[in-house]
């Protein structure tokens, strides 16, 4: 195993996709962490005709139907695209919206929360999230799915460690659990629908699969000879990619703008051009694609992400000659990048001035802000910056978000053409998420000792959790009709 520095090196990794590949790595994953039977490998091993809709050359004669990771990947990326990507995003709001509903919260006086990111929003937004990808029929199935879930989470660096059973008992425990909980969902869900008939349905959201995503992989699952335990441990996998690293996000979202009074302000005059209440008891009307525009916003997207995220992304050389700056690599031996330590090489990011000092390992919610007026402004130094632009680039006269200068540095969800597909939901849904919560919601955390820190234990496995018990007082707002 390999790990790779420098962003030049990373930009060459992600280039050569043609050459990698990351299957082989997440049958691993899908075993050790997430519970794949192992008599399934095979089947996983067998499918080395990459994601494309043709074949990789010299590929194994496979049939078109058992091509698992090309149909895995094609779900995902149809699923959250067009008007399927817009009906998630129709589920998203009105979920979420029913859940912020129902907690019990008042108007008129302060709600003590032992927990504001353990016991109050990731509950929120697990339920609704789940309930746009998978429908509401999971939580019949599956009552406790929400802690049981969590559970599993918190057991999650143990699993990915391999560590083995008589050792951590519980951490195969609470993987059981979770197995158990989607195969009494896909039991349930199965009685009800008939998944032969999916492909000629035309709904983009249906109660017992929930979203025209799942209802494809359960398509396609019915067609290959797997077991019903691996299913299970597959869509967990899906489950715990689509929620364990965004809903962690969200909290971050929300606590490095209420820990700021100042920025707290700012940030809500962005969201409330965006979002229409018609009353106090129908989901608001949200302008999303020009929420996810502004500004200031986008900025705190994107450092959160450079700031709490400690993800490890993989690809393995599937030839014996590929190279990167003249250094040769196996063929079959993973080259790994660190999302942490690329978003803190201080010979690339942006660190302030003398007199407003900004360190590469503090939240900066200015950070991805170019002010043409203010030449040391934007990621990163500004000689890199102005590098990365090009000579025909239109050059905005007023403060914009700003990537340019962080290819290779900033890569929160890989990059080539394994880059994570749900990328660009994932970004509405924690912004808007983040503007619901604050516009729903005064927050004001407990006095404490310095800022909400990250929770080591997640390092390398996804965003890291806010490390609790986050004390808090909440009260519901008056929404402006």
């Amino acid at each position: 195993m390999t790990v790779l520095n420098g962003a030049s090196n990373i930009v060459t990794l992600f280039k050569g996709s043609r050459w990698l590949s990351s299957e082989r790595w997440l049958v691993q994953v899908l075993v050790t962490a997430f519970g794949v039977n192992t008599s399934d490998v095979p089947f996983y091993h067998a499918d080395d005709t990459g994601i494309s809709n043709q074949p990789v050359a010299q590929s194994n004669p496979i049939p078109h139907e058992h091509r698992i990771f090309h149909h895995v990947y094609q779900s995902v990326h149809e699923g959250l695209s067009g008007e399927r990507l817009e009906e998630m995003q129709r589920q998203l709001i009105s979920n979420l919206w029913t859940q912020l509903a129902r907690v019990e919260i008042g108007y008129d006086s302060w709600t003590d929360i032992p927990d504001l990111y353990g016991s109050f929003l990731r509950k929120v937004c697990f339920t609704a999230a789940t309930t746009s990808l998978c429908g509401p029929r999971i939580f019949e199935a599956a009552p406790n799915i929400e802690p049981d879930f969590w559970d599993f989470d918190g057991h999650l660096p143990n699993l990915f460690r391999e560590m083995p059973r008589w050792l951590f008992p519980a951490s195969y425990t609470a993987r059981d659990k979770m197995k158990e909980n989607m195969k009494r969902w896909h039991e349930l869900a199965h009685k009800s629908y008939d998944i032969s008939q999916s492909p000629t349905d035309t709904r983009n959201w249906e109660e017992n699969f929930g979203s025209k995503l799942m209802r494809s992989r359960h398509a396609f699952f019915n067609k290959m000879p797997l077991s019903k335990d691996t299913v299970a441990a597959d869509d967990l996998g899906l489950l715990w990619a689509a929620t364990a690293n965004a809903i962690p996000a969200i909290g971050w979202m929300v606590l490095e703008v209420v820990q700021r009074p100042a920025l707290l302000e700012q940030v809500r005059a962005e969201i409330s051009p965006h979002m229409r209440f018609s009353s106090n008891e129908s989901p608001p009307e949200i302008d999303i694609d020009g929420l996810c525009q502004e500004t200031l916003i986008q900025s705190i997207y994107a450092e959160v992400l450079r700031v709490h995220n400690g993800t490890v992304v993989a690809r393995v050389p599937q030839t014996p000659d590929f190279s990167i700056a003249g250094w040769k690599f196996t063929k079959d031996e993973p080259i790994m990048v660190s999302t942490y330590d690329t978003a803190r090489v201080p010979s690339i990011w942006n660190q302030g001035t003398t007199d407003e000092p900004h360190p590469v390992d503090d939240f900066w919610p200015e950070r991805f802000i170019v002010n043409p007026q203010d030449p040391a402004s934007g990621p990163v130094l500004p000689d890199l910056r102005l590098a990365s632009r090009s000579e025909t680039h239109e050059k905005p006269s007023h403060p914009h978000f700003s990537l340019d200068g962080t290819l290779g540095s900033w890569v929160p969800y890989g990059g080539g053409s394994r880059m994570c597909p749900g990328r660009h939901f994932a970004k509405k849904e924690l912004i808007v998420t983040m503007a619901m919560f604050l516009t729903v919601f005064d927050i004001v955390l407990e006095p404490r000792d310095g800022w909400v820190r990250d929770d080591p234990r997640y390092f390398m496995f996804g965003v890291m959790h806010p490390e609790g018990p986050i004390r808090a007082k909440v009260r519901r707002r008056k929404p402006t009709v």
